[in-house]
Order: C-alpha cells, then structure tokens, then sequence
C-alpha cells in the first residue's frame, strides 16, 4: 500500500506533496456546545430552534463514504466525496498540473468541463478526437497513449462510455492506458454513466493501478442532482 501511496504522490505538483492542505477544528473532535474555534455561531437561528444550521458538516461524512463504498464495491479509505463531479475533476487539475508545464487530456466530443479546468489551471488542452468508426465514435487508444507522452499529459480523462458518443471503454483497454502511462500520468475514468454500461466498473482496476482513479456521480442513474446529506 505504501508504494501505491508513493507512486501517485509521485505524480502530485513537486510544491503540493508535502502540502497538508487547510485543516479546521470541525475536522477534528469537538467539546461542547459553543464552538467557536470551528467557525460557527454561538447561538441558534431563530427560524432554526434546534441549532442545526449552524454546524458545518463533516468534510467527508463517514456514513456516506462507507454507504457509496459498498456501492461501488471499494474500500472508504478510496473515495473523495465532491459536489459533484465537476469539482472532482476541478481537484484533480489543480494537484497535478503545473501551470504552463503540463497538459490535460480529453477525447472531444466530451464533457466540457476538463477543458474549463485546464484552462483556469494554465494546462495546456490535449484533444484527441473520437474515431468515427464502422461502430459509431470511438476512443483512438492508440493515439491518446502516444499524444500522452509526446506532449507531457499529467492528466488522461477517459470517458466511459461516452458522452455523448454513448461507446463505451473495455476494461482491458482502460488497463493498458494506465501500465503505458505508468509514472508520467493519472488515467482518469469518468462512469458518469456507468450504470448504463454492459461491463464491470474500472473500479476493480484500482487495486493493481495506483495511476488509476474512477469519477462516479448519483446525478444520472439515482436522479439524485439536488441530494442533501444531514438535516
């Protein structure tokens, strides 16, 4: 595990991996009733008797990631919780790309919002195009491995299945993506859709690919777009 560990810090911004990021009271245990230290109101919202609105939530709810974990058959300890996947993505770019240095890769037409990111985090955009192919658009693995290591991608986003091609990505597939680009890149699966796909989820890729991560949302399939989690 450490080695894994090792392997994608490798791949981290040089000036982020030893970054510990912001850490509040809120994230640690708290005592009491007033807690001032963590930011928040000492007194309830008059519209609020209870007091409830006033906490923060848990950065990462525990509850949630162990219910999403056994969903999506991985351990807690392997998922980062967003708002969605856009800040996901957002997190990715800005951890592992240096503005000017590397590049964000992306097989248009696809999801727009891994070219705002690299734009806002001065990566540059690597595009490679579909292939209109006897079966519909489909990703050139081929030519996404080769433009990965010719123009220094950090970042690989793979969109599985497409959107809006609707073809999808064969686990084999996503498996030689990851081992060519072994030590230079973060291969990035995005199964928005997944649940409409005829194979098993990349997930069961993580455990022999530390260059591997796999973006999953509750927004298509569970229709939960606007889901809140606490009271």
């Amino acid at each position: 595990m450490n080695a894994a560990i090792d392997e994608v810090l490798a791949l981290v911004r040089p000036d982020l991996q030893a970054f510990a990021g912001y850490s509040s009271a809120r994230s640690t245990a708290v005592q009491g009733e007033v807690w001032l230290n963590a930011n928040e109101s000492a007194w309830a919202n008059p519209a609020d008797a209870a007091g409830s609105s006033r906490r923060y939530p848990e950065p990462q709810p525990l509850a949630l990631r162990e219910g999403l974990a056994a969903l999506y058959g991985v351990t807690p300890q392997q998922l980062l919780v967003g708002r969605g996947s856009d800040e996901a993505i957002d997190l990715l770019v800005r951890a592992l790309c240096v503005p000017g240095r590397d590049g964000v890769l992306v097989t248009p037409p696809v999801f727009g919002m891994y070219a705002v990111c690299a734009r806002l985090q001065g990566a540059a955009l690597i595009e490679v195009p579909l292939l209109d192919s006897e079966d519909g658009l489909r990703a050139d693995l081929d030519a996404v491995i080769d433009a990965a290591k010719a123009r220094n991608a950090t970042l690989v986003f793979l969109c599985a299945p497409s959107n809006p091609a609707g073809s999808d990505i064969a686990l084999d597939d996503i498996e030689r993506v990851a081992v060519a680009l072994r030590g230079q890149a973060l291969v990035v699966v995005d199964e928005a859709y997944a649940e409409y796909a005829q194979r098993p989820s990349a997930t069961t890729l993580l455990p022999a690919h530390a260059n591997l991560a796999v973006l999953r949302t509750l927004s298509k399939a569970h229709a939960l777009a606007a889901a809140r989690i606490g009271t």
